[in-house]
């Protein structure tokens, strides 16, 4: 299954959901992360995990996007780590996917950009969207979980959580920690079985 993670707006957790959900994914079977974004994030963390001595359980690999489109499923899951605010970049990502999810904070302006890419990767594959970075028991919370499902928007019932443990995350192996992300792996599969 090929899924990209992606949004038009930086700093929701693309990458860090990438990661995590390559980390869960292993479990279901082999597992590769191709890391479209020039900014190399995914990249970097596999690296550095590896100098840290316990490196991912899987292959992490700089694409551009004539690359993204000639990408072979070589194992049972690729996900597609992009770049933010590149229409061709992503519609690259699209085009090579079967799956979007969009991960989002739960605030104002992150939400507020999820509508452009929900619209054209709706357009092109199953979509759904990753509430990140969250706490449930906030107003925010609340009322961004209210517009997904009053607008019928595919979504992830369960939110990956705002922990600091995530948020510092980076040059680590996720766990034990997962934040809500090992449900929402769950749910993924499931929906697209």
């Amino acid at each position: 299954m090929r899924i990209v993670i992606t949004n038009a707006k930086g700093g929701v957790g693309k990458t860090t959901t990438s990661i995590y959900f390559g980390t869960l994914l292993v479990h279901y079977g082999s597992v590769e992360v191709l890391d479209a974004d020039p900014q190399g994030s995914a990249t970097e963390w596999a690296l550095r995990t590896e100098e840290n001595g316990t490196p991912l359980s899987f292959e992490v690999v700089s694409v551009n996007n004539a690359q993204l489109l000639r990408a072979k499923l070589r194992t049972d899951f690729i996900l597609i780590d992009t770049v933010p605010a590149d229409a061709q970049g992503i519609d690259a990502a699209l085009d090579a996917a079967q799956v979007a999810i969009i991960p989002t904070a739960p605030r104002g302006i992150d939400m507020s950009r999820v509508w452009a890419t929900e619209a054209i990767s709706s357009s092109a594959v199953e979509t759904y969207v990753l509430l990140t970075q969250a706490d449930p028991r906030t107003k925010a919370y609340k009322a961004a979980l209210e517009v997904l499902e009053t607008t019928g928007v595919g979504h992830f019932e369960t939110a990956t959580l705002g922990r600091v443990s995530i948020r510092q995350a980076f040059e680590t192996l996720p766990g034990p920690d997962m934040g809500g992300h090992e449900k929402s792996v769950e749910d993924l599969l499931e929906a697209t079985r």
